[in-house]
């Protein structure tokens, strides 16, 4: 039985015994794994998503589908969900999207130069192109820039393998900063972190290499640096200029989150460090030792209050974890992962 997509409006065949037939589980080519309530896939006809809408959330499940291994969603999409998809999208240019073309290309690849298929109107999706003669134009521009090599000239999208100039040109997204020497380090500022920053971090990426005579690395804290722009401006000048960057969680700063967010998204290695009993979730208590639950703000309403740990976001990332009697051992630690990470 045919039922049509919600999202890519195409023709999807519901003949697996774990899919129904309503159109509001099933599994899309396009898409990816969609899973809806009946009362919110009803409502969804009436929402009115646009076009562009529809093709934001192809794009995010088909990439999430990917991210997941192919597996099912672990619980269902609801309107609100897919409205939170829609206003958190960002859409790619074209240069980005050759450049995202380029990467996916390269996972897809088990050797140098490998030739891979590519079914350009089922994939458009996972390529965050719109539409499969969108990406049909991204792999032309990829081609004509010497980018990739297509077996069929009237049609790039039959066989790809990436060229020597698609090589060159992943080894500079990969390292946008390939010369430069700076590290940005994102943590809490305060008194115990300065010198935690100044004891174990800065001589970690400040060591100086058997035979060199000035370090290789040169660290840079914002609170360190003079300037005369607005705050959120130099840091992400700074991050922009660094070649990669240690950030430490302890504290659960927003800040720090958005800055690790900032550069990773830049293709900027990020060696994450956190103070070990900052690393897991806890109930804060008084100078009693009754736990403190909860408080009031001045409208009476009731404040959660406990220790947060590291975000669920980035629990899962390597990290270093330190304690502040041992901080030699934490600079040790540093100073390895750099030289095992950063080349």
């Amino acid at each position: 039985m045919a039922i049509t997509c919600l999202f890519c409006d195409k023709d999807v065949t519901a003949d697996e015994p774990d899919y129904n037939h309503s159109g509001t589980l099933y599994l899309c080519k396009r898409c990816g794994h969609v899973h809806l309530s009946p009362e919110d896939a009803d409502n969804f006809t009436a929402e009115r998503f646009s076009e562009d809408d529809k093709a934001a959330i192809s794009i995010t499940l088909r990439n999430d589908w990917e991210r997941r291994g192919r597996k099912p969603l672990n619980k269902e999409l609801t309107l609100d969900s897919l409205r939170r998809i829609v206003t958190q999208f960002r859409p790619l240019n074209p240069l980005e999207k050759m450049d995202h073309v380029l990467l996916k290309l390269e996972a897809a690849s088990s050797h140098v130069a490998e030739w891979v298929k590519l079914p350009v109107s089922y994939d458009y999706p996972y390529y965050f192109c719109n539409h499969a003669e969108e990406l049909l134009a991204i792999l032309k521009l990829l081609e004509q820039e010497g980018l990739i090599t297509a077996d069929d000239y009237r049609n790039p999208a039959r066989k790809l393998h990436i060229s020597l100039k698609g090589y060159q040109r992943l080894r500079d997204i990969k390292n946008p900063n390939q010369d430069s020497n700076q590290c940005f380090v994102a943590m809490w500022f305060n008194n115990e972190m300065e010198y935690v920053y100044t004891e174990a971090i800065k001589p970690a990426i400040e060591y100086i290499e058997q035979d060199q005579t000035e370090p290789r690395y040169h660290a840079v804290k914002i609170d360190n640096v003079e300037h005369t722009n607005d705050i959120n401006d130099e840091i992400i000048a700074q991050i922009r200029r660094s070649r990669f960057m240690v950030c430490d969680l302890t504290g659960y700063r927003g800040g720090v989150y958005f800055e690790a967010g900032f550069a990773y998204g830049l293709g900027l290695e990020v060696i994450y460090t956190c103070r070990k009993d900052w690393t897991k979730e806890e109930i804060l208590k008084d100078k009693s030792g009754e736990s403190v639950k909860e408080l009031f703000d001045s409208t009476g309403s009731t404040i959660q209050v406990k220790k947060e740990g590291v975000h669920f976001d980035l629990d899962h990332r390597v990290r270093i974890e330190w304690e502040p009697d041992k901080l030699d051992e934490f600079k040790t630690k540093v100073e390895n992962r750099i030289k095992a990470v950063i080349v």
